[in-house]
């Protein structure tokens, strides 16, 4: 009985509780960002070697049925660059050796990850859900005319896995969160996993692939996991537990709990110039952010943070904060210099804002 009385309060919370943000409409300058439009749900971004150029993640729809793409944003003349569809590759597959074809028209990338292969190729990891559910490889290539990616294979994610983000390994492979489910049943327009999240179950996992095969991450079970990063050596995952509202530290592979931050509904989390963790923080809420869903046009207006974590000793510190125009519900940070670029899974948008002094 008592278990049904929390899941009717987690339904009621979830009905009409929450707070609604109307559409953010016109592309113009507030409250100290400056929008570049034309977008579309730009949820993840990577710094490319460069330090100017930004690879962005538009993502379609997270249940696949709309195709998303790639994009690059020049940060110092604004300009967007659309990304080609891609083709199977003649090199030797970094995947998944029986994945031979090249995601097609139904692309939908998700989460994003660049890193330093050990033969010196860069290498951009993709969470897909177009098609099929994956992880997908590309290969960076600088050429006269700018970037392109090549892609190199892909490994497929294990029966019901929904993935979030995907973070590269230092010795090889990566590591990629499962929120939940995909077969979780929806009661109304509202996930069960969530619920269950809410009433502090655990949801979903990490999913560590060693270059052959899948397992679940020791220690890496918990309420919705949503954006990780791995540290340097690889010896411990930064990993968002989204509705726990916490930044968890985890030894890995041991799986130890090395230390977690407290911070409200965070995404997805980049490194800053300083080697901390910039973490987006959905301060507006859970039921808040499912409203961002029905927006269509624009931008939605949800309360967010950024919040900076000492990966050492996990303290957390905000630095902006922000709603409204000429957007909210980030769902990244990435610092190019003296500036802070921000998306969201919703809208057409990314804005610039100027990195707090005090943070640099």
């Amino acid at each position: 009985m008592r278990a049904a009385a929390s899941l009717l309060i987690a339904l009621a919370l979830l009905g009409g509780c929450g707070e609604k943000f109307p559409p953010v409409n016109g592309c113009v300058p507030a409250g100290g960002m400056n929008p570049t439009c034309s977008f579309s749900s730009p949820e993840d971004m990577e710094l490319l070697p460069d330090g100017r150029t930004l690879l962005i993640s538009q993502m379609g729809s997270a249940d696949g049925r709309h195709p998303g793409s790639f994009a690059l944003f020049d940060t110092g003349s604004e300009t967007i660059t659309r990304l080609p569809q891609f083709s199977a590759s003649d090199e030797p597959p970094w995947g998944d050796g029986a994945c031979t074809a090249a995601p097609g028209p139904a692309f939908s990338p998700h989460g994003i990850h660049l890193g330093l292969r050990a033969d010196g190729q860069w290498q951009v990891l993709a969470v897909n859900h177009g098609g099929r559910e994956s992880v997908e490889f590309f290969q960076l290539l600088e050429e006269s005319e700018g970037y392109r990616l090549a892609w190199r294979g892909c490994t497929l994610a294990p029966p019901d896995s929904y993935l979030n983000d995907v973070a590269a390994l230092p010795g090889g492979g990566f590591v990629a969160t499962h929120m939940f489910a995909r077969s979780s049943p929806s009661i109304g327009p509202v996930r069960l996993a969530l619920l269950k999240g809410m009433l502090g179950f655990d949801t979903g996992h990490v999913l560590h692939w060693d270059g052959q095969r899948f397992a679940v991450a020791t220690g890496t079970r918990m309420p919705f996991p949503n954006g990780i990063q791995a540290s340097r050596d690889g010896k411990a995952l930064f990993v968002n537990a989204y509705i726990a509202g916490e930044v968890r530290k985890i030894g890995f592979p041991g799986g130890e709990l090395l230390g977690k931050a407290s911070v409200k509904g965070p995404d997805n989390s980049q490194w800053d110039a300083e080697g901390r963790l910039l973490v987006a923080s959905h301060t507006a809420g859970i039921v808040a952010m499912g409203a961002c869903f029905g927006i269509s046009d624009g931008a939605c207006g949800a309360a967010f943070a950024v919040v900076a974590v000492d990966p050492g000793s996990l303290k957390a510190d905000t630095i902006l904060e922000h709603r409204g125009a000429p957007m909210g519900a980030a769902t990244v940070a990435q610092q190019v210099g003296d500036n802070l670029y921000l998306g969201s899974f919703v809208g057409d948008r990314i804005v610039r804002a100027p990195m707090p002094a005090q943070a640099r």
